[in-house]
């Protein structure tokens, strides 16, 4: 082998061999150093964790709540892993530092194999940090769910309660409507509602999102805010003041489309200071609240509020019987009407009840309950959060208020009370002391009442009316029952029973009420010494008051025996040195009042306690009395007299003059009473004398006399009335109307000219009757410029009137209420073009007994009508159409708030509208009543009225011929259909 070939082949295997020996060199180095190696792994994991902490804060650091995409969190979940990896290396690597194994290891491939994991760590650890810095998009916003579902009973179809859902829908779509309120007694359902509404809006597209807060009554501004925060998944420092997450949900809302829906609001809410954005056109961004007082939701801007009422008969049977299951024919037939009827028709409490009642088919459990609920026991197990509920809205009221609301509960259940009757009452017990007369009295007492119905605790019934709720009645009750701390009553108002019991704790009863009763006996001298109310009346059978019945009752202040029988008033009842108010009112058998000479003889220890100097309200209407009682004039504090025309039928010349002090005097005048026409002068002449009056009820037989009075009273002239009620002319027994309706009523009848002076008082009057007026052939003609006051008018059996108004300019800008009847002559409501804004607050339009009227408005005037909520329209021979075509036709809406249409005994009517006029829908309409109307087939109705339209009545034959553009439409109206057959 030459030179050459060794060296060839040394040179062949040289590389290799380096190769090798760098390998070996390699391999070899992961067994030195094992603890600098450990050191580099934790310098670059701890820079790794920080970088993995800065983008965890990123995440967190912007107002609006981010979530990591879907690399970034990839990078997150190997960080953590290698961090668990770093540590077990760690731990091994002290493990062994402590047993000393390292400086002298036997075993090298242990050595090689954990010194190999410490430099492969440290790799990875150095990538996951380059991968770090190329993430353009770390985080992305995360956009909260639109609708956050709310756990709630779902509203059954074809309810009432669904068909106020669908009003609410469609008012949520009504680009002027920001702000919507819904108020209804606690129970009535108003979370229901609100709970619907918030997930019917699920996979709705007019909402980016809707945030439900419940504000309840221990509310703060800033549990609201965090409320919203949580629910827009927006971050907040626990630091960070109220003013500054404001500003961040200002800056976040404004840029969206939302709904905020806030439930059971007790008291007015700043919602701009919280943060929540106004309303603009700009913007759909919008607000219902929910609360129990209607005033909440005037205070918070409402643009519409909603009333939520309890359920009807046949949905509150329903609703209990699902509640209890099963139950027995006998249970059924005999005591579910009266559950309902304890439980007021009551959601909340029939839903409590009937869950307690489930699966106890037994007629001795439902006969208990019963009996519970009609002794007003609402502290029992089953009615304590009822109850809780209800005390609770009640203490929220001022003492005012509390007091007036208590004394409701001496009314039967049920029972409408009228208004000015219970005003009367509480300013007879003194809950208006600061008040200086009457009528700075009764404008406080009308004030707490709307504030009672507002916050729900009364209700509105039949004009001039209320009506306190069963369930209320008894926390009234409870509230004020004879073992209560605060005032004590004895109640048993519709409760029958014959005589009044004897019962010791009468010693501290504060008020008692045995009215409707059928009571028929009293005992002969009971100790009622704290006794300040006392209500005998609408008792029929009772006949006798035991002559020292009151001696005992010296703190009494109203005492009422109205629709009695009692033939003599005891002369006891002088012994009432503090009462205040007396009704005597329908004792028909009462023929005089007691004479005070008689007391003073038979009761002389208590002479000296007065001689009724406190009393100030006196009603003797409807009783036998038959002249003015000289009584009267002897109560210095007098001030409220009410008296019927009979009691003037021993009236001569001025023998019985009115107490001068007098602010307030009603005259009934009977119907059959002709008497009085030739009284009504001297009558008048004394009424002139009162220098204070600021209420009067009285029937002037002529224009003459009213003259007279309108000439002389210098209380009339100086004005600044508060009510009154005159009738001029022809007397037909229209003069009982309540003064507390209408401030000022003006009734002129069978009159044959335009007299001034019916002018000059019609300028303050509010509502007008023009009855049988001989000539005028239009109510313009007592001038336009007269009536800017009237909210009410009708226009009855005038023979020559052939339009209501005629003229121009902007005319009746108050009027709600117009009621036509009787005129054989009318041709229209307007002749002519109707003014721009007249009639523009018009609620309510009547039309009966006008045979010559062939339509009732023109597609101008219907225009106009904007504000018309009912029309009804009856017994008018000759009507073809509702709405005519007279003039040009103009594009706008025709009554686009009318909820009511009642349509009777037209038998050539044929159209509601003809063809030739645009198309249009009443999209509010709520009720439709057609009766005797064969003729007409078709109604404006279309699908924007199945949201709306809760009833349609109607004979059976005209349903069935009515024409449909879409007959699916029929299918669909057919449930809300109900024949008067």
């Amino acid at each position: 082998m030459s030179l050459s070939d060794i060296v060839q082949g040394i040179q062949f295997c040289l590389p290799p061999t380096v190769e090798a020996g760098k390998y070996v060199f390699h391999q070899a180095d992961y067994c030195r150093k094992l603890k600098k190696k450990l050191q580099v792994v934790d310098e670059k994991m701890e820079t790794l964790t920080k970088i993995r902490d800065d983008v965890n804060e990123l995440k967190e650091s912007d107002t609006v709540k981010m979530h990591l995409t879907d690399v970034c969190e990839d990078w997150l979940q190997r960080v953590e892993k290698l961090e668990r990896t770093v540590e077990g290396i760690r731990e091994e690597y002290e493990i062994k530092e402590t047993s000393k194994c390292l400086r002298c290891f036997p075993d090298v491939r242990s050595r090689y194999k954990y010194g190999k994991l410490l430099v492969e760590t440290a790799m990875q650890i150095s990538a996951l940090s380059e991968e770090s810095k190329k993430m353009d998009n770390i985080v992305k916003s995360k956009e909260p769910r639109a609708v956050e579902r709310i756990p709630v009973d779902k509203i059954e179809e074809e309810t009432t309660m669904s068909q106020t859902l669908r009003r609410l829908l469609k008012r949520l779509k009504s680009r002027k409507l920001r702000r919507i309120g819904v108020w209804g007694m606690p129970g009535v359902g108003k979370t229901t509602l609100m709970g619907n509404l918030n997930n019917q809006l699920e996979g709705d597209e007019m909402f980016e999102i809707v945030i439900w807060v419940t504000v309840s009554r221990d509310w703060s501004p800033r549990k609201v805010q965090d409320e919203v925060m949580r629910r827009l998944e927006l971050n907040v420092g626990k630091d960070e003041s109220d003013d500054s997450v404001a500003r961040k949900l200002h800056s976040y809302l404004e840029r969206k489309r939302w709904l905020l829906l806030l439930d059971d609001v007790w008291e007015k809410i700043d919602l701009l200071k919280i943060g929540i954005p106004s309303s603009n056109e700009l913007n759909t961004c919008k607000v219902v609240l929910a609360s129990r007082d209607l005033k909440v939701c005037n205070q918070m801007d409402t643009n519409e509020n909603i009333e939520l009422k309890t359920l009807n008969k046949d949905e509150a049977c329903k609703l209990l019987l699902e509640k209890v299951g099963e139950v027995s024919p006998v249970i059924r037939s005999t005591i579910v009407d009266n559950i309902l009827e304890q439980c007021g028709n009551l959601p909340l409490a029939i839903v409590t009840v009937g869950s307690a009642l489930r699966t106890k088919d037994i007629v001795a459990v439902w006969n208990d309950m019963l009996r519970s609920l009609h002794t007003s026991d609402m502290r029992s197990t089953e009615l304590l959060d009822m109850y809780k509920l209800l005390r609770f809205s009640y203490d929220q009221l001022s003492n005012d208020a509390k007091n007036c609301f208590l004394y409701a509960a001496l009314y039967p259940d049920g029972h409408d009370i009228f208004i000015d009757d219970l005003i009367e009452c509480w300013k007879a017990e003194g809950f208006f002391e600061a008040c200086r007369n009457f009528a700075a009295a009764h404008d406080r007492g009308r004030r707490i009442l709307e504030t009672l119905v507002d916050a729900s605790m009364l209700q509105s019934t039949r004009p001039g009316h209320v009506r306190m709720h069963q369930m209320l009645r008894d926390v009234a009750l409870k509230i004020a029952s004879p073992n209560s701390e605060g005032p004590k009553f004895f109640v048993q108002a519709g409760v029958k029973v014959q005589q009044m019991p004897e019962d010791r704790e009468w010693e501290q009863v504060e008020r008692i009420s045995f009215m409707s009763s059928n009571l028929s006996s009293l005992p002969m001298k009971p100790n009622c010494a704290e006794l300040t109310t006392l209500f005998l009346q609408s008792n029929p059978a009772l006949k006798v008051i035991p002559d020292s019945f009151f001696v005992k009752m010296s703190r009494l202040q109203f005492l009422d025996l109205s629709n009695t029988q009692i033939q003599l008033l005891p002369r006891s009842v002088f012994a009432l040195s503090n009462l205040r108010g007396l009704n005597l009112s329908g004792c028909r058998h009462l023929k005089a009042f007691p004479s005070m000479t008689s007391y003073l003889y038979q009761f002389v220890p208590f002479a000296k306690q007065g001689q009724l100097e406190n009393l100030e309200l006196l009603d003797i209407r409807g009783t036998g009395i038959p002249c003015l009682p000289s009584e009267i004039r002897k109560f210095p504090k007098l001030r409220c007299l009410k008296v019927s025309s009979t009691n003037f039928t021993d009236y001569v010349g001025k023998a019985a003059t009115f107490p001068q002090q007098l602010e307030e005097l009603f005259i009934d005048v009977e119907m059959n009473d002709t008497r009085w026409n030739s009284r009504a002068q001297a009558v008048v002449d004394e009424l002139v004398k009162l220098e204070n009056l600021n209420a009067l009820r009285f029937y002037f037989p002529d224009v003459a006399c009213l003259e007279s009075f309108s000439r002389s009273s210098s209380a009339w002239i100086n004005r600044g009335w508060r009510a009154f009620q005159f009738n001029i002319g022809r007397h037909d027994g229209h003069s009982k109307l309540s003064v507390g309706r209408s401030s000022g009523y003006l009734r002129f009848a069978g009159g044959d000219s335009i007299p001034q002076a019916v002018q000059a008082a019609l300028v303050h009057a509010n509502a007008f009757d023009l009855f049988d007026h001989e000539v005028a052939r239009d109510l313009s003609e007592f001038g336009m410029e007269n009536m800017n006051e009237l909210e009410s008018c009708r226009v009855e059996a005038c023979k020559e009137i052939e339009y209501i108004f005629v003229g121009e300019g902007n005319m009746l800008p108050s009027l709600k209420e117009l009621c036509v009847i009787g005129l054989p002559k009318l041709q229209g409501i307007w002749r002519g073009l109707m003014p721009n804004d007249s009639l523009a607050r018009l609620k309510l339009l009547i039309i009966r007994r006008c045979p010559s009227l062939n339509m009732v408005l023109t597609w101008s005037a219907a225009q106009q009508l904007r504000s018309l909520e009912e029309l009804r329209v009856k017994y008018c021979s000759n009507i073809t159409e509702i709405i005519g075509c007279e003039g040009t036709v103009k594009e706008g809406k025709v009554l686009p708030k009318l909820k009511t249409l009642i349509l009777v005994d037209l038998p050539v009517l044929s159209c509601i509208y003809k063809e030739e006029l645009p198309l249009f829908t009443w999209s509010a309409l709520e009720k439709i009543q057609v009766s005797n109307c064969s003729l007409l087939r078709k109604l404006p109705l279309g699908k924007p009225n199945l949201e709306t339209l809760t009833a349609i009545r109607g004979d059976r034959e005209w349903w069935d011929a009515l024409e449909w553009e879409d007959g699916i439409l029929q299918e669909k109206f057919q449930h809300l259909y109900k024949s008067e057959e």
